[in-house]
């Protein structure tokens, strides 16, 4: 696996040739499609695809490390897991995204890089409807590229998403959990009618670093199933 320099290095080579001017969502999911152009050898690979941004969550750093991205290789794993662990990933940390990639497929096409993705790009800016991004990458770090695209774009978005939960009173705290995460916890609670439903909420609590603050509800519900 390579190392954290030639990772941030592989990013910063990205180029973003087309940002979208559509922001991600803020209380829904939000399909993001990408165009990703790479030179393997003496060809072209491009690379589309959609991925999902699930609707932005009040969550925690503790859970967020563990479950930001699904079905990405180890080493956009590694890279991202560096980007939470620096002030630039504060956005993310503070209310959550998570991307499942989806819908890949790939093929070959001629001509110079750069030209096949500034004529993606024209068509893209043609459908501002779609959060459509257009990408110049390394073929070997091809993951890296898309998700620094995926960083650039939540940080874009960030403000106008955690404006617009504040507005709602979602970052407010209760017994020193974020309201919405609060409210949302709560919710599972009242709806647990199963021990099949129990044993999931548990496992919730304990991915989100939460089970302590919430045993004596949680085996008071539990008890009802034993």
């Amino acid at each position: 696996m390579s190392n954290l320099n030639e990772l941030w290095y592989a990013a910063q080579k990205t180029r973003i040739v087309y940002m979208p001017h559509k922001l991600l969502e803020t209380f829904g999911e939000t399909a993001v499609h990408y165009s990703l152009v790479t030179e393997r050898q003496e060809e072209l690979c491009l690379r589309t695809g959609i991925v999902k941004a699930a609707r932005p969550r009040i969550i925690t750093p503790h859970y967020l490390a563990s479950r930001a991205l699904a079905n990405f290789g180890e080493e956009a794993q590694k890279y991202f897991e560096d980007i939470l662990s620096r002030q630039d990933g504060a956005g993310i940390i503070q209310y959550g995204l998570s991307f499942e990639k989806e819908e890949h497929s790939e093929q070959y096409v001629s001509g110079n890089a750069e030209e096949v993705a500034e004529q993606i790009a024209r068509t893209a800016q043609d459908n501002l409807s779609e959060v459509r991004g257009v990408l110049l990458g390394d073929e070997r770090y091809w993951e890296i590229a898309l998700v620094f695209f995926l960083k650039i774009l939540v940080n874009q978005s960030a403000p106008v998403n955690a404006r617009e939960m504040a507005g709602r009173g979602m970052f407010a705290r209760h017994n020193g959990i974020p309201l919405g995460l609060s409210d949302e916890i709560d919710a599972d609670f009242r709806a647990c009618t199963t021990q099949q439903q129990a044993d999931a909420l548990g496992n919730k609590l304990r991915d989100y670093g939460l089970f302590d603050a919430y045993e004596d509800r949680f085996f008071q519900l539990y008890s009802r199933f034993c």
